[in-house]
């Protein structure tokens, strides 16, 4: 028989090493610790109708892991991470999770109570309220800052998307998109309250993304409100659609309480340096001259005391394209002076709000006016690489005597 002789030094190496083995197995085994978890709530500020988003983190027990949430609603609740859900009415709802791992062992988080704001908004003095529409975006109406009437109506009646050139063989390509409640963003956030808390002057703003589901567009809505009594309509649009050029037309519909309405005027900043009121009904043609002792703006709405200075502002983000001109049609505010409630459709069935000017007067009357901003884009095809910030339209708001 052959007796297999250990060197005291292997001997002490094997010894160590199996010794080492052991516990990298027990600290393997044990690292993990108890399973545990959290969760966080994107946008911290919820609107009703909004989709809104949890994300949950686990750690510790035997991944791989699930989450089943519960939102406090009555309703079924969900399960994956991370969960959407909308909440239809306002009110304070207690959101839980519970993570199972795949050891059967189960992981309560404590609920977090969210807090869903419905219509209207009462936030830094101003009072708003706002409703999804069919057809028209988020629109405002009744809106009050510190208790006095500011704006009566406000809304984007629809974006006319015209092809440049258009394709082989169409005369012209021209389609009408409404900001439909069934094409609010599907995506976080994509209806939601949102506040900036800057030293100078805080502002929140409403938020809503539309993707209409026929062509694949995209625009994200903003009425901002600041805490001095400013406000703005904002519409960021990105760069997508169909294969050629285009030439975003938003149309925004406002009906303004800057004082007394039945003595409304309409004026224009001139090249000369004055503001020169509008007397009839028409579609003026931003002239690119501001008067700069009132923020730089091109058009005032007021009552001989109470203004609103109003300033309009495109910034393509195509600045190599030409320029093409904004302008705003006054009128006088007649019930039902909307463009059809259409989508998708050719400019054969589009109205266009000129047809609202019948030579009416508009001096000391109760006026309505669409602001009708024009842009160039690039097309750039659905390239995942693509990442340029969105072209943005706006029109700021500044008071005055109000």
């Amino acid at each position: 028989m052959q007796i297999l002789r250990v060197r005291p030094a292997m001997l002490v190496a094997i010894i160590i090493s199996t010794a080492i083995y052991g516990i990298s197995n027990i600290t393997a085994a044990h690292a993990a610790g108890p399973l545990t978890g959290s969760f966080t709530v994107n946008p911290q500020f919820m609107l009703a109708g909004g989709n809104d988003s949890f994300t949950g983190t686990a750690s510790g027990g035997t991944p791989p892991y699930t989450f089943g949430w519960t939102f406090g609603d009555g309703s079924p609740g969900a399960t994956g991470n991370p969960a959407t859900h909308i909440y239809k009415l306002a009110g304070s709802y207690a959101v839980s999770l519970t993570i199972t791992d795949s050891a059967s062992g189960t992981f309560s988080s404590p609920p977090q109570t969210v807090q869903v704001q419905g219509s209207p908004v009462s936030i830094n003095g101003w009072l708003v309220n706002w409703s999804i529409t069919t057809h028209h975006g988020v629109e405002i109406s009744n809106v009050a800052y510190n208790g006095v009437p500011t704006i009566i109506d406000a809304m984007i009646t629809g974006i006319l998307v015209r092809y440049v050139p258009p394709p082989s063989g169409v005369p012209q390509c021209l389609f009408f998109d409404d900001l439909g409640q069934d094409d609010l963003n599907s995506s976080i956030a994509g209806f939601s309250l949102q506040f900036s808390s800057g030293p100078s002057n805080p502002w929140f703003q409403i938020r809503a993304s539309y993707n209409p589901s026929t062509v694949g567009y995209n625009y994200t809505q903003f009425w901002r409100f600041y805490q001095n009594g400013e406000w703005e309509a904002e519409l960021a649009i990105g760069h997508i659609g169909c294969g050629w050029n285009h030439i975003y037309e938003p149309h925004y519909r406002f009906v303004l309480a800057p004082g007394s309405r039945n003595r409304n005027l309409a004026s224009q900043y001139t090249p000369s340096g004055i503001w020169q009121n509008l007397l009839w009904e028409g579609n003026y043609t931003d002239n690119s001259f501001r008067d700069s002792t009132s923020n730089a703006t091109q058009w005032r709405l007021g009552d001989g005391h109470s203004y609103y200075y109003i300033k309009p502002t495109v910034l393509p983000w195509a600045p190599e394209m030409p320029r093409l001109g904004s302008h705003i049609i006054v009128l006088r505010n007649h019930p039902g002076e909307l463009e059809p409630t259409t989508e998708y459709d050719t400019v054969d069935s589009l109205v266009n709000p000129t047809v609202f000017v019948n030579g009416e007067l508009t001096y000391r009357q109760d006026l309505a006016f669409y602001f009708i901003p024009k842009l160039w884009d690039h097309w750039v095809g659905l390239n995942p690489a693509f990442n340029a910030p969105p072209s943005i339209v706006s029109l700021s708001f500044y008071p005055s005597g109000i």
